[in-house]
């Protein structure tokens, strides 16, 4: 969706610093490891299969409690929950798109 500029944009006018970023085509396998947290949640199928069905950007970002800010900034689980000004409800359509 074109989106990977926008979203490095803002992490960066917070003041993150960009350290690595991948493009990759994430396994099942990976996946399901990466959202252990998440796997009694109902769209945690869903989830699994539409991010294993094309590439990914993976990123990884520094700077003071980047972790903490990263999830404000991106917002709740469930789209139709996350407020207008985060990734989430900017851009989602749907839990995993």
């Amino acid at each position: 969706r074109q989106l990977v500029g926008e979203i490095i944009r803002r992490f960066e006018r917070k003041g993150f610093r960009l350290l690595g970023l991948k493009l990759l085509q994430a396994s099942e396998e990976l996946l399901k490891e990466h959202y252990v947290a998440l796997r009694d949640r109902p769209f945690y199928g869903r989830l699994v299969k539409y991010m294993s069905s094309g590439p990914v950007v993976a990123m990884v970002w520094q700077g003071l409690d980047v972790v903490k800010m990263a999830r404000m900034m991106i917002g709740e689980t469930n789209p139709a929950e996350s407020l207008p000004g985060t990734i989430r409800g900017d851009f989602c359509v749907d839990v995993g798109r």
